[in-house]
């Protein structure tokens, strides 16, 4: 019996540790997923007028800015995608003037392209940096990873990128958005960090062009290591910011609820600077104040402004609360047969004029009145819903959409190979879909036809019905010949043969020329070209049959060669490395430079070489190239 407890004993602390073990084993693998995802970064650059500006140590801020972007991509980014993304380099005055200049690669492939891109921008506009994050977060799709903005100013378009970043958290959208402010004002540098604070990210400050590199090294080192192996170091307070007077404003309804505010601030009743709830407002000195503030509506307007006074009589941050009226309430809701979905961005309208626009899981405050809500999920499904909003009121308003599934249509050769290609269906004369074999389609279910145009083998229209069933694969049989082309062995090639040009010539277009195996054509008459960069060849016409193999040989014509040297000489303008040759027997040539010593192979005839101009004057010769010979030529100064 004793030993029967310690067996139980034993199996209990067994089962335990089982436990335990396959507990640490799940959360491992569930770090290394998320570390796998967290994969991309995302550059956003300044190119605001701003930029022609100078740092403290005079260097010019896009100038300073260039270098130390193609400094920061020489460093390593592991298997990171890396894209970039541009402001106010186009167009004066727009606050929409933002651009994905280079979208996710990987970092290889994107570095010397984001340097170049860089180099290529010249600062013109504003600073829309609200507008740049919500466009960065639509490139993003379901990658995570980092944003590292770097920007010499804050927002210029009226707009809070701060409060958006309350947003993406209170939504769990994850992705830290780092800040480099580099030439800023110690107002503006409070605006830019509250953008990394609220975004779960790191802010870095610079003022010359060294400290522009260093801190650009440092915030590469944060944005390389997962958010999981990251530990924060929450910088410390700089003396400044205690030194003036700032005022902190928390704008509040009667339900206790808490709103993005902004307006302005007076004084001795004249208007001296904005406020805004969502940053730290500085103030030149004590005394008496008066604040008009309202919520930030999503159109950008402020609702129903409130004015009250404030009294700043000590050093540091004086906070107020001020009663604000409550606006409207809108979020967006998506139905696909009966089950929720995830939507679309959803563009608000009035009188046929867009006003304002909202993500899906957004709730977005509005004026009261009837808007007309319109989104798209898919091209099926451009659903537009008018409603009416309430003062205090949240309305939801509902997007039910048409059913659609992906599907994908392969291709069956008479082999029983299957083939990629591109299709379309049509329906009542015009096309509804682009159909690729590799990527599918999201479709409504229902009958179509099927028209290909596939330079290997056009498709006769054909119905086809697609199924209500998600990740169905229908084949299609192709009916077609093969086209079989070879090259015999030959001492006659200018390089070696391994594609053809095919021409179909009862139809407009013609298959691929890749040589490697059968080629399936449409059955028909097609005519046969040898790569022209592999020799010479003369053209054969052959039909293609249903079901068989048409076998082409090229055979390439006969060469000569010619080996050009030029004449040592001490008089040469500049050393010669070329000549030029030109047939005079209307041979046809697929080059028309020659390098000294080097064998070129051409067709018999007669030919004119000519030296190279820029080295002196040289006599050109006229030689005649025979089969299968080598003629070895000098060129010399007149």
């Amino acid at each position: 019996m004793k030993g029967y407890e310690v067996m139980r004993s034993n199996s209990a602390c067994l089962t335990v540790l089982f436990i335990i073990c396959c507990g640490w084993f799940l959360l491992q693998l569930s770090a290394a997923s998320r570390a796998q995802e967290s994969s991309a970064i995302y550059i956003i650059y300044d190119s605001s007028n701003s930029m022609w500006g100078e740092l403290e140590d005079k260097s010019r801020k896009y100038e300073t800015g260039r270098k130390a972007v193609r400094k920061f991509l020489n460093g390593d980014f592991s298997n990171k995608l890396l894209a970039l993304r541009a402001y106010g380099h186009r167009r004066a005055g727009d606050c929409r003037d933002s651009e994905l200049v280079i979208p996710f690669q990987k970092a290889g492939d994107a570095k010397d392209q984001i340097a170049d891109a860089v180099d290529e921008v010249k600062p013109t506009g504003k600073t829309p940096i609200d507008y740049s994050l919500r466009e960065a977060l639509k490139d993003f799709g379901e990658r995570r990873g980092d944003i590292l903005l770097i920007s010499d100013g804050i927002e210029t378009c009226d707009a809070d990128p701060c409060a958006l970043m309350n947003e993406w958290k209170n939504s769990d959208i994850n992705i830290r958005v780092h800040v480099v402010g580099f030439g800023v004002k110690r107002i503006e540098r409070g605006a830019l960090a509250c953008i990394a604070e609220n975004s779960g990210g790191q802010y870095f400050d610079a003022n010359s062009a060294d400290e522009l590199r260093d801190v650009l090294e440092k915030a590469r080192e944060v944005v390389v290591v997962e958010e999981s192996e990251l530990v924060v170091v929450e910088p410390e307070p700089t003396e400044d910011q205690f030194q003036g007077y700032a005022l902190k404003i928390t704008a509040i309804d009667d339900q206790g609820r808490k709103y993005k505010a902004s307006g302005k601030l007076f004084k001795d009743g004249t208007e001296i600077g904005k406020v805004a709830s969502y940053r730290r407002n500085e103030l030149e000195e004590a005394g008496s104040y008066e604040i008009e503030i309202g919520p930030v509506l999503e159109d950008g307007s402020l609702f129903k402004p409130v004015r009250q006074a404030v009294e700043i009589n000590k050093k540091g941050d004086t906070k107020i609360e001020v009663m604000v009226e409550t606006p409207a309430f809108v979020r967006a809701k998506f139905i696909e047969d009966g089950e929720p979905h995830r939507g679309s961005f959803v563009r608000v309208y009035q009188n046929n004029k867009q006003v304002f626009g909202f993500r899906p899981k957004q709730e977005a405050l509005a004026r009261s009145g009837t808007y007309e809500f319109r989104a798209t999920p898919n091209k099926d499904n451009p659903i537009s819903v008018t409603q009416t909003l309430s003062e205090g009121e949240l309305a939801i308003v509902e997007f039910d959409l048409a059913t659609t599934v992906k599907f994908h249509i392969v291709y069956k050769l008479p082999d029983g190979e299957t083939v990629k290609r591109n299709s379309e269906l049509w329906r009542d004369g015009k096309k509804v879909y682009g159909v690729h074999s590799r990527n599918g389609v999201l479709a409504k279910p229902g009958t179509y036809l099927l028209k290909s145009d596939s330079r290997e083998s056009p498709l006769e229209p054909s119905e086809i019905t697609i199924p209500a069933t998600d990740g169905t694969i229908l084949e299609v049989p192709l009916n077609v010949g093969f086209l079989h082309i070879s090259y015999p062995e030959s001492e006659h090639y200018t390089s070696k043969p391994n594609r053809a040009k095919i021409t179909a010539l009862d139809r407009k277009s013609g298959p691929r020329s890749n040589i490697s195996k059968p080629i399936p054509v449409t059955p028909g008459r097609y005519k046969i070209e040898g790569w022209t960069a592999a020799g010479y060849f003369d053209p054969q016409e052959v039909v293609v049959e249903q079901d068989k193999t048409t076998s082409v040989v090229l055979v390439p014509k006969p060469l000569g060669t010619i080996v050009m040297t030029y004449a040592p000489s001490e008089q040469y303008t500049k050393e010669p490395d070329r000549a030029s040759i030109t047939s005079l027997d209307g041979q046809p040539k697929n080059f028309g430079i020659l390098r000294p010593g080097r064998a070129q192979k051409l067709l018999p005839g007669k030919y004119l070489v000519e030296g190279w101009s820029a080295a002196g004057d040289i006599e050109p010769q006229e030689v005649d190239v025979v089969a299968g010979e080598t003629l070895n030529i000098e060129l010399r100064l007149r």
